[in-house]
Formats: structure tokens, sequence, C-alpha cells
């Protein structure tokens, strides 16, 4: 008996197929020309589509280097999304998604660097960046305040929790990102072990440190 996929399913693999090509041709061009020199125009050519088709895929061009299947920050928010729940405590919570995202960009090394150095010459995609590190700066803050908090997102994160986040990936970054340029040629998720684990000392200075101005604040 011959089987026939549903039209759905072929429809959905066609438009994966098509997503995966543009963001892989868009790459390349990118790697060899430079984020800025490339159009829109040019990536739907070199993939055979129109650039009608080409931004129904992708509203704009930072989109594609932003991708859902590389995007750090929607990673990390599903990693923390699990381990709020499961670890001890709030910063064991943060610092294991921060693990799971080191072991990702482990193997995804040539990627992750490319689109790096690309970030890196653009002053668009730098304001970009910016604005993403903020995000993963304020899921870790909603984190802290505990599970209830990360989960409802009611109000902004208590300010010892902001304070503390800053100082962790203020702390965690500078690791981060000479791994990417090449700086640290082992496993980022190593790093990222031997990183967070003097961090918690750190973790209680800074709460300690932020809970006293704050009260001071209020009298």
């Amino acid at each position: 008996m011959t089987h026939y996929s549903p039209a759905g399913g072929v429809r959905d693999r066609a438009k994966t197929r098509i997503r995966n090509e543009i963001v892989s041709v868009s790459l390349r061009l990118f790697a060899e020309r430079g984020y800025e020199a490339v159009t829109t125009q040019e990536i739907a050519d070199a993939v055979g589509v129109t650039q009608r088709t080409l931004f129904r895929y992708f509203a704009r061009k930072d989109m594609i280097l932003f991708q859902a299947d590389h995007d750090y920050v929607e990673r990390f928010e599903r990693y923390l999304d699990e381990t709020i729940i499961s670890a001890p405590t709030p910063f064991e919570a943060v610092a294991s998604a921060f693990q799971s995202l080191a072991a990702y960009y482990d193997d995804n090394r040539g990627r992750v660097s490319l689109i790096y150095g690309l970030i890196q010459g653009s002053e668009h995609l730098r304001l970009i960046e910016q604005r993403r590190q903020q995000k993963i700066d304020l899921l870790a803050a909603y984190a802290m305040d505990g599970p209830d908090a990360y989960r409802t997102r009611e109000t902004p994160p208590s300010l010892p929790s902001r304070i503390i986040a800053a100082v962790l990936f203020g702390a965690i970054r500078p690791i981060q990102r000479a791994w990417i340029r090449g700086e640290l040629t082992g496993s980022l998720a190593d790093y990222a072990a031997e990183g967070w684990a003097p961090l918690g000392p750190i973790h209680d200075a800074a709460r300690s440190y932020a809970e006293k101005f704050t009260a001071s604040s209020q009298d």
C-alpha cells in the first residue's frame, strides 16, 4: 500500500527548507562581503526566490541573522523555563540555564563566531545585540526573584535582583566573548562551569549590598 504525506506536512517541509536556505545563503554572503554590503534583493536572487517571498520569511534583514534556531535569548529563556522549576535556588537555575547555552555554543562554534563577527562590524546590529543582552539580564533578574515572579512577570524585577543579574553577567560575559573571539580554545561549557563556581559568594555579597542599599533608601 502506498502512503502519502498530508499536504500540510509537505508544505511545512518546503517552508523549512526555504527558510534554512535563506539563512545559509545569507550567512555565506555576509561572511564574504559584510552584513551592510549585502542587500535583500541579492539574497533573494542567490536563493532563487522573489524579494517578496524573502520578506514573507524574514520581514527585515537583521531577522535573518537573529533567526530562531540561533536566537540565544530565546534559547536561554527556554532553558530557564526548565531550570527555574528544578534547580534548588534561583542562582543555580540561572547558572544551569547558562551552562546549557554554553553547551549549545560548543556545538555551533563556527556559526556563533561568524555571527558575532558580523555583529561587531555593524552599528545597527550592535544596538540590537545590546538590547538582546539586556533581555538576558532581565530574565535572570526575574529568576532571582523566584519561580513565581519569573513565571508571571507582572511587575519589574526587584532592585536587588537587577543588581545581582548585572553583576553575574558582567563577570561571565568577558569569558564568553573571549571564547567566541578564539582567545580561549577549550569548551565554553567547561569555562562556564569554572566561571560560575566562584560567583556564589559574589552573588551573596551583591544581594547583601543591594538589600542594604534599598533598606537605607526606605528609611
